[in-house]
């Protein structure tokens, strides 16, 4: 299905968004380069999906007004109230979650459920000094194979990413949010590549003890670029959710996806 480019003002930012599909709305906040893919269409089939770019990152300007994490949530907030009036499933990836998970906690009356992939906020691994977008995409994946599928970052995107993200995170685990995990009350998925080397595996037990309802899927032979090692695996696990988190009353679940 078709995304259509549009832009919304907020906070002094013209943010881009993709949209696609009808029905009850999903937010997502994505990785840089991975907005097309099987999960987006498959999402677009059945709701309506609005993919939106943080600022400072893709092809957006340098953000140097952003304070915290905290702080672009609530940017990204006020720009998804701008494009619906309605609750959503908000979806973050990487970074991404990260905002998301600021949002679900700053704008609890927005988001009616939280799906987080591999979600850098807790306990990220430590990247080697120096490191470049070449040598950050190859620790994305579990399979060399499937890195030489996608193309690195840019190197002025990934300089301009790394710049916002060091930042506003300098690069450690947040424990200003770890210390309010128990105020997301929505219902909570969080995914995980069994092979992530950019988050410690010690991360996913973090939210499925402090989310009152969290489940954690752990994807099997994946890594942190979980699209890009188990696309179908990643597509139905989300699905799933998106579709029946209503049913999930009892939290604290923890599943494997195998093959």
């Amino acid at each position: 299905m078709a995304f259509q480019e549009k832009q919304v003002e907020a906070d002094g930012f013209s943010i881009r968004y993709w949209e696609a599909g009808q029905g009850r709305p999903v937010v997502m906040l994505d990785r840089t380069g991975y907005r097309g893919t099987l999960l987006h269409d498959a999402l677009a089939e059945q709701y309506r999906v609005i993919c939106l770019e943080l600022p400072g990152t893709g092809d957006s300007p340098a953000n140097a007004v952003s304070k915290s994490v905290g702080d672009l949530a609530a940017t990204i907030a006020k720009a998804a109230d701008a494009i619906t009036t309605e609750r959503y499933t908000l979806i973050g990836t990487s970074f991404g979650a990260h905002v998301a998970l600021w949002q679900a906690i700053q704008s609890p009356d927005q988001v009616e459920a939280l799906i987080l992939v591999s979600s850098t906020a807790i306990h990220p691994q430590e990247v080697p000094v120096g490191a470049s977008a070449k040598d950050i995409h190859k620790l994305m994946f579990a399979h060399p194979e499937n890195a030489e599928k996608q193309a690195p970052l840019p190197a002025e995107i990934f300089a301009k990413e790394s710049e916002l993200v060091g930042r506003l995170t300098s690069g450690d685990h947040d424990a200003e949010v770890e210390a309010r995990l128990g105020d997301i009350h929505c219902p909570t998925l969080a995914v995980f590549g069994q092979e992530d080397r950019l988050v410690s595996h010690e991360a996913p037990r973090v939210y499925r003890e402090k989310i009152p309802n969290c489940n954690i899927a752990l994807v099997y032979d994946a890594g942190h670029c979980i699209v890009g090692d188990r696309p179908e695996a990643l597509r139905n696990t989300v699905l799933d959710y998106a579709e029946h988190w209503e049913t999930f009353i009892v939290g604290h679940q923890t599943g494997v996806i195998n093959p």
